[in-house]
């Protein structure tokens, strides 16, 4: 049998030393609270009578103490190893992107769905809560930068909310590209999930948020702009022993209107049963690793982490897989 999982732990590229223990599961209804059901309608009112409910941010008790790396880059603005407040770096959304897009979906990417599929999504892809630290990826916190360094409990490598120090859960929706979980029939140790944002300037504006929160910072070029890549660590390290990985199970099934309650509540999905071209939820983080270069320098790459997984949509299958599907039913051998 399969082991699942779902601990949140950094890029393998990382240091082992940043990677946090495991500390307690994301679903466990003992440290997901109740979620209020409110949704931005992007004027700033709140519709109580909404569907989509607000995630409380339980992931950054899951993430456990985090060490700095060594050999961590000080040319990034951050504040001192010291400060135990909210990060005072002059490195931030808004400086980054100043003028975000407001195309959050393209029409030729929905006209398959009906209308209210495409209610939700738009909803969805509008989507902050600022009390529970979530923000749709077209609707980011604006002042929103690295963490503070903490000896206990580090956010120096997260984006946080400035005024809190609390690390940011990112949404955004897309069709699964691609998804790497499992090699030879085992829980490989890095995971990923690519997928496809329903809009290309929004894909575009990521790929610049994670270039320009790189150091030294990375061209575009360098950058795939017209996806949205994931990680995940499916093992964790305690002192100097590896776990075994264990398969990412924060995977649920949001098919339906009023399933998206606290991860307790949602009702679950199997990760093997996804598949490339169906829609998704993809809950986040954005995070940073270092790692040495041949010239014996330190670098610090920003990147996406993955948190959970909701399905939307199932795609139908290709014609042709279909129609071998038949033909093989229908053989009488």
């Amino acid at each position: 049998m399969v082991k699942t999982k779902n601990d949140t732990v950094l890029d393998k590229e990382s240091s082992s030393e940043t990677r946090p223990h495991k500390k307690a599961r994301v679903n466990d209804p003992e440290i997901m609270p109740a979620l209020e059901e409110e949704v931005n309608d992007g004027g700033g009112h709140v519709d109580n009578g909404a569907e989509i409910t607000s995630t409380v941010n339980a992931m950054e008790r899951v993430a456990g103490s985090t060490k700095s790396a060594t050999g961590d880059l000080n040319a990034l603005p951050t504040t001192s190893k010291h400060s135990s407040g909210a990060s005072q770096s002059t490195l931030a959304v808004k400086t980054v992107i100043p003028h975000p897009t407001k195309q959050m979906i393209d029409d030729t990417e929905v006209e398959e769905y009906n209308d209210a599929l495409k209610l939700r999504l738009q909803k969805l892809s509008e989507y902050t809560n600022p009390k529970a630290n979530i923000y749709a990826l077209g609707k980011l916190l604006p002042t929103a930068t690295w963490g503070p360094y903490k000896p206990v409990n580090d956010r120096s490598k997260m984006l946080c909310d400035p005024a809190t120090g609390e690390p940011l859960t990112i949404w955004v929706v897309g069709r699964i590209a691609k998804m790497w979980f499992v090699k030879q029939g085992r829980p490989e140790s890095q995971a990923s999930i690519t997928v496809l944002p329903l809009s290309q300037s929004l894909a575009r504006q990521s790929g610049l948020l994670l270039t320009k929160f790189s150091n030294p910072t990375l061209s575009l070029n360098q950058q795939k702009v017209d996806i949205i890549r994931a990680m995940k660590w499916q093992n964790a390290k305690a002192g100097d022993t590896i776990s075994e990985p264990i398969l990412f199970d924060a995977v649920y099934d949001m098919r339906q209107e009023g399933s998206l309650k606290t991860y307790s509540e949602r009702p679950l999905w199997k990760l093997t049963d996804l598949k490339p071209g169906d829609l998704i939820l993809l809950e986040m983080k954005m995070t940073r690793y270092s790692r040495k270069t041949e010239d014996n320098k330190w670098h610090s790459r920003a990147q996406y982490e993955m948190v959970a997984i909701s399905l939307l949509h199932i795609a139908d299958l290709p014609e042709d897989e279909a129609q071998g599907m038949q033909q093989i039913d229908g053989l009488a051998i």
